[in-house]
């Protein structure tokens, strides 16, 4: 407005009008609309903000334009998810907001609400649990440190949430969710939607999650701190160990987890950022595999359990991909939410499609390749599995494998390498032994 006026100035008191008339006018109007479209209103906002006159604003939440703009959510009330009142999500507070309108914040995390209404975080702390902290809590939170609005610092889980989605300032787009890091437009079939800070949607595991635990917004509490099988316990289930944070005990899979890699508290650096049977690994550059119509896709290799192959049953192969984020490759598959299938229609003669290898940490080693898992095709039921158990090549970057010439996935123009076989057996069942191994990989997608 400050620009305007003193164009307007220029233009009616003495100054080119009254020299050249109409066309002054007209060049001063042309002038006053460039200062005016200065480039400070934005064209475009962000996912899950729309143009509300000069601004992007969050109709989810933002009680001045609540579901659309312009629509004012009266005293005392919130934005929730669009519409106005006066209960917020729980886990939520209402906190007073200039004008007289309510917003729901979580003052478990919120930086300048932290614990309550107004209680801000100095600078450099992060609210976590109600307090303001250096850190981001214990290491099964999940959340790492993002920076908010001016570089205010923040907790924030990547895996699951939609504004930090695989990495800070990673926005899903609008109907994603965040599912393991990656914006999808659905929850994992192991996973349920639930409600977050005003409203948004976000995934969780009800039977592990501490903060969900047999429901949305359920939190444990109290002595019993770890969600197992939906609830609250201080006990943990075969294969966990108790670990100890800053909102008490918890359970974690020191073989998988990456926070407590065979012991609490060891978090696998990057340089090795990957818990596999209780070391911490790196990825090396994995390697690839081979789909049945040609395509080639790039793959980690993950010992499987704890790295021998008694402990390699199916359903163990398939946590040492899922604890890393991946799924197991299997030649054959219906394909689940923790199983990809390589496209096979047949594979009955033990077939793991051609892989190559690029980690020096697994070549000698053995993979035990899976022809079928959680399929109900030609050979194996859903309940049972089978494979080919080969040694990786010591040299890297060298084509094996086995397909059978009359299953789906055979190529005349590569090389199999077969191994040890073995038949279909149930699911509990190891796979047998192979000479020569000390350590056994499952490919994961």
């Amino acid at each position: 407005m400050r620009t305007l006026a003193l164009f307007e100035v220029k233009c009616w008191h003495g100054g080119p009008l009254r020299k050249h008339g109409l066309i002054a006018f007209l060049v001063c109007l042309v002038v006053v609309a460039a200062s005016c479209a200065n480039g400070v209103t934005p064209t475009t906002c962000d996912p899950g903000k729309v143009l509300c006159g000069d601004v992007c604003s969050s109709v989810a939440d933002d009680p001045e334009n609540c579901g659309a703009c312009g629509a004012l959510c009266p005293s005392g009330q919130a934005c929730v998810a669009g519409t106005c009142t006066t209960t917020c999500p729980t886990n939520n507070k209402m906190c007073p907001r200039d004008g007289g309108a309510g917003v729901c914040i979580n003052a478990q995390t919120d930086n300048t609400n932290c614990g309550s209404c107004g209680h801000a975080c100095k600078a450099n702390e992060i609210c976590h649990n109600g307090g303001c902290n250096g850190t981001c809590g214990d290491s099964k939170s999940g959340e790492i440190v993002c920076g908010g609005d001016g570089g205010v610092p923040y907790c924030a889980n990547v895996q699951a949430d939609n504004t930090n989605c695989g990495t800070c300032g990673h926005v899903c787009q609008a109907g994603e969710l965040c599912v393991s890091g990656i914006c999808k437009g659905a929850c994992d079939t192991t996973q349920t939607q639930c409600g977050g800070d005003g409203g948004s949607a976000y995934c969780a595991d009800l039977q592990t999650d501490n903060a969900n635990c047999g429901a949305c917004g359920a939190p444990c509490s109290g002595s019993l701190k770890s969600c197992v099988a939906g609830t609250c316990t201080s006990l943990c289930t075969t294969g966990q160990i108790t670990c100890a944070g800053d909102a008490g005990s918890y359970c974690v899979d020191n073989l998988t987890d990456n926070a407590n890699c065979g012991t609490c508290g060891n978090v696998c650096p990057s340089a090795k950022p990957i818990c596999s049977g209780g070391t911490c690994t790196t990825i090396g550059g994995g390697g690839t595999v081979r789909y049945t119509n040609g395509t080639i896709a790039n793959i980690v290799y993950a010992k499987c359990g704890n790295g021998t192959n008694t402990n390699c049953t199916e359903t163990v192969a398939e946590t040492s991909c899922t604890g890393i984020g991946r799924k197991l490759v299997s030649h054959a598959s219906n394909g689940t939410s923790a199983v990809v299938s390589l496209g096979a229609t047949v594979s009955c003669e033990w077939d793991i499609s051609y892989f190559t290898n690029n980690d020096a940490s697994v070549a000698g080693q053995c993979l035990i390749g899976v022809s079928n898992a959680q399929w109900t095709g030609t050979c194996c039921a859903v309940g049972l599995w089978h494979g080919n158990i080969v040694t990786v090549p010591s040299t890297l970057g060298t084509q094996f494998g086995y397909v059978y010439t009359t299953d789906s996935g055979y190529n005349s123009g590569l090389t199999n390498t077969s191994g040890t076989t073995f038949g279909c057996q149930a699911n509990a069942t190891a796979p047998p032994a192979r000479s020569g191994c000390s350590t056994y990989y499952v490919a994961c997608l």
